[in-house]
């Protein structure tokens, strides 16, 4: 699957469009998400351009990996979801799209849900 640009989060990501920015790393991007599905929904995206997960972890430099992965970890403290605990979900692949409501933006994203 190529990437498309013209998506919302690459986007939020270039600052073409607004969002509810939480935190922002050398690598990444967190935004509350604008439909949350619990108290604390927030959405952690690579600013480089992959389509999802598995795109990501084939092709991202380490540095971007590790810097995606530590962003879960600063949010998870700053919206103190470790004593309550959390949900990290990512949806990719044609069974999602046709079966669960899946991912609608083609860019690789995750859920971080709590509260």
């Amino acid at each position: 699957m190529n990437y498309d640009k013209n998506n919302v989060f690459y986007k939020i990501i270039h600052k073409e469009i607004p969002a509810d920015i939480v935190l922002e790393g050398d690598h990444y991007i967190a935004i509350k998400d604008i439909n949350p599905r619990t108290p604390v929904h927030i959405l952690l995206i690579p600013k480089g351009n992959y389509v999802d997960y598995e795109d990501f972890a084939s092709n991202a430099t380490p540095e971007e990996i590790v810097n995606f992965h530590r962003g879960i970890g600063r949010i998870v403290e700053m919206m103190n979801l470790r004593s309550g605990g959390f949900k990290l979900l990512s949806n990719a692949g044609p069974f999602v799209y046709q079966y669960i409501e899946g991912q609608q933006v083609m860019h690789m994203h995750l859920h971080i849900l709590g509260g």
